[in-house]
């Protein structure tokens, strides 16, 4: 699925900051390093531009089925938030295509088709989202409850809430809504948005089996890890049987560039020597770094960072570009 208008803009953008993907990367890092610019936006509230890079990333058609179902998800996150229904519903569909056991996938879109006033269709994917082992069942229960009550079914909608809270005792919103059907409380129904913004604990880190975040508009943040043992990266060369890593260059003055991400330290190394070797000199006299970090739902990447740079890290950016090197503006 393509947004082609706002995708050409995003395009014009990403090349004159210097963060468009070089060709002689490989298809799958390029789409990598684009969906962790995009998770990044997504934190700041840049929806728009999150929404830009995944299509960018997802276009590629370059990751393995778990991680495109993932992309697509994750777009279906945004446009669900901003209203579009239709589109999120088919962004779901498409995940559960790539991936037939995605939960989390199949619980968002019966929030959808709930929305949608489909409600038998909502019904039968929150079960099928249960079917298949949903780690955070609250969810698909407490959608069942609504369904059941829109429907006149009251006493399917207590059972529902009721295993809700068997799931979560925590979970706010099930007890109030079985307090009002046990006539404890006189609260008045949810509103649709409330319920569809919910806000999940955080799920465990594996990119390919962990829980998905169940539809917030936007995930917890990612926090980076703090400096630990790690292989070391010289100046020139990645050397793993070196001493360890000077400190995150998140304890640098001046600015930083994020010469990509990977899902383990050793690849990131190797990262840094092809960058040395593409970058002609750009790169002398900026310090290597790997930067951990726990995306919600995708597991842990290794950011390598190199700085402090001298001047403007989106000239750098845009000048490794022309040479064939990935390149962003990292956050300080």
């Amino acid at each position: 699925m393509r947004y082609d208008g706002i995708l050409i803009a995003g395009v014009a953008v990403a090349w004159l900051c210097g963060a468009m993907p070089a060709l002689s990367q490989s298809g799958g890092d390029r789409a990598r390093l684009l969906a962790d610019k995009a998770y990044t936006e997504q934190e700041r509230g840049m929806q728009e531009q999150a929404l830009l890079d995944l299509n960018q990333a997802i276009d590629l058609r370059a990751l393995p089925p778990a991680e495109q179902a993932r992309l697509i998800f994750d777009r279906g996150l945004i446009l669900d938030a901003q209203g579009w229904l239709d589109q999120a519903a088919g962004d779901y569909s498409a995940a559960i295509k790539l991936a037939p056991r995605f939960a989390p996938a199949f619980n968002n879109r019966a929030n959808v088709y709930r929305r949608q006033n489909r409600l038998d269709d909502a019904k039968r994917d929150y079960q099928a989202s249960l079917t298949m082992g949903n780690a955070q069942p609250e969810y698909s229960w407490y959608g069942l409850g609504q369904v059941a009550e829109a429907q006149g079914d009251r006493t399917a909608a207590r059972t529902a809430y009721s295993r809700a809270l068997a799931a979560n005792p925590a979970y706010q919103l099930a007890l109030d809504r079985l307090s009002v059907l046990e006539g404890q409380l006189p609260l008045p129904a949810p509103d649709v948005d409330e319920v569809i913004h919910l806000k999940p604990p955080a799920p465990a880190a594996s990119a390919d089996t962990a829980p998905i975040v169940l539809k917030p508009p936007r995930e917890p943040a990612v926090a980076a890890i703090p400096p630990r043992q790690a292989p070391s990266i010289s100046a020139a060369k990645f050397d793993p049987t070196g001493p360890d890593l000077r400190p995150a260059l998140d304890n640098y003055a001046g600015a930083q560039v994020q010469l990509g991400a990977w899902r383990s330290e050793e690849e990131a190394g190797a990262g840094w020597n092809k960058a040395v070797a593409r970058a002609g000199g750009l790169l002398e006299g900026l310090s290597p770094h790997i930067v951990a970090a726990e995306l919600p739902g995708r597991g842990r990447y290794y950011r390598l960072r190199a700085g402090p740079v001298t001047g403007s890290a989106a000239e750098l950016c845009a000048a490794l570009s022309a040479r064939g090197q990935d390149c962003i503006a990292a956050p300080k």
